[in-house]
């Protein structure tokens, strides 16, 4: 996959060096780190996937089809959340994080393409 495809599946992250101001760079950051990921095939990013899949079921448990982020960034995204609270989130709490604080936000690039907006 290619890089410009990858980041169609992006909220935050554009392809720039660093983060636009007024952005939120936390985001723009996880973003920017599972494009790279990606791109380098990462063995730390197989290593998120299989954990949150075989702990969680996270393709179930946020169907990708259904908001646009592909089951690696989400899996970046739920290691995150669990680093920043200090325990290990559950699966409730992470779909609720996700749902509230990434997805209801913004959309996607290629959403945002899609629409025309």
């Amino acid at each position: 996959m290619r890089r410009e495809e990858l980041i169609l599946d992006c909220r935050y992250y554009n392809g720039e060096g660093e983060p636009p101001e007024g952005i939120d760079s936390l985001m723009w950051g996880y973003e920017e780190a599972w494009v790279r990921m990606v791109l380098e095939n990462s063995p730390v990013l197989q290593k998120h996937i299989n954990y949150y899949t075989r702990e969680f079921d996270l393709p179930n448990l946020l169907p990708e089809k259904d908001d646009g982020t592909p089951t690696g960034l989400k899996a970046i995204l739920w290691n995150r959340l669990d680093y920043w609270s200090y325990y290990p989130a559950n699966a409730d709490e992470f779909k609720k994080w996700y749902l509230e604080q990434y997805v209801a936000r913004t959309k996607t690039h290629r959403q945002l393409s899609q629409t025309g907006q």
